[in-house]
């Protein structure tokens, strides 16, 4: 039993991670309906800005690398919208893609031109906190992804289901042209959507930067992952997102625990085409 606690635990931390990678991906995928795979390196952006906040100002300051990472994700997401993503609102969908796709390729060789191809650990003081909650031990770093990401995701349900905000993001990710006749402007709302997304996505990175070794290929597999998470969720659904991304790091723990830990990640993608099978439109509808 105290074995399947632990193994729980970790699942949920997992999934944690994913799900806001996850709402990120389904927020933006609601607005244009493509799947923003840039997102993975806006992610690896995140990291490093943790990494270079905790090798400038000191380990202390790991926590406070959220607001330059918030700041730089705001940025991105204004740039990045305007200048590949606008052009492309009335151009078929695989555009889209292809766009998205492109930018990943582009940010991260940039990544490793600006900050060096060589992976790097930080050095988080939480990383060093060991607590032990009954049969449970984990570290206190993992406690803060697991608690942060939640808190992240709820105030992300709370903007889209419980302010106007929220409200216009919802009707133009419905209908543009009848959201554009009561008054939204699809490009307002598409530019906001995509700065909650890239904020979403750089927190993150700032939170599993710790946990993980920093480089500029490493938002690839967690943003492959945060796909499935909104395919298994349901294409564009916010609890879809969040309920998708705890089960698919329990079923990746629990798999690795009782089966073998080589084929973690087989573990996602079996999960993904079994619930497929059973629910093809995924466990919430939009």
């Amino acid at each position: 039993m105290a074995e399947f606690l632990q193994y729980t635990t970790n699942g949920l931390i997992a999934g944690s991670s994913y799900g806001l990678l996850a709402l990120a991906m389904t927020l933006i995928y609601g607005i244009l309906s493509v799947p923003n795979f840039a997102l993975g390196g806006i992610y690896a952006l995140g990291a490093f800005v943790a990494f270079y906040v905790v090798q400038w100002m000191g380990p202390g300051y790991y926590l406070f690398s959220i607001v330059p990472a918030v700041l730089i994700g705001m940025i991105i997401a204004i740039v990045t919208e305007r200048l590949v993503f606008r052009p492309l609102y009335d151009a078929p969908h695989a555009a889209g893609f292809i766009a998205a796709l492109g930018l990943y390729s582009i940010l991260e060789g940039s990544w490793a031109i600006l900050f060096d191809p060589t992976w790097r650990k930080i050095a988080s003081p939480y990383n060093d906190i060991v607590l032990q909650l009954g049969p449970i031990c984990l570290t206190m770093q993992r406690l803060i992804i697991l608690v942060f990401c939640l808190l992240f995701a709820l105030a992300t349900y709370y903007l889209v289901y419980r302010t106007l905000t929220g409200k216009k993001i919802r009707a133009a990710s419905e209908n543009k042209s009848v959201a554009q006749l009561m008054g939204i402007s699809p490009f307002t709302t598409t530019t906001m959507t995509f700065i909650v997304g890239c904020v979403l996505v750089m927190i993150a990175g700032v939170l599993d930067a710790p946990a993980a070794l920093v480089g500029a290929s490493m938002g690839l597999t967690p943003i492959t992952k945060a796909f499935i998470v909104v395919a298994l969720g349901g294409l564009g659904s916010v609890p879809g997102a969040i309920m998708g991304g705890l089960i698919l790091g329990l079923g990746e723990n629990y798999g690795a625990a009782y089966i073998s830990s080589m084929y973690k990640d087989l573990f996602s993608y079996g999960l993904f085409i079994v619930v497929l099978l059973i629910l093809p439109n995924g466990l919430y509808r939009r």
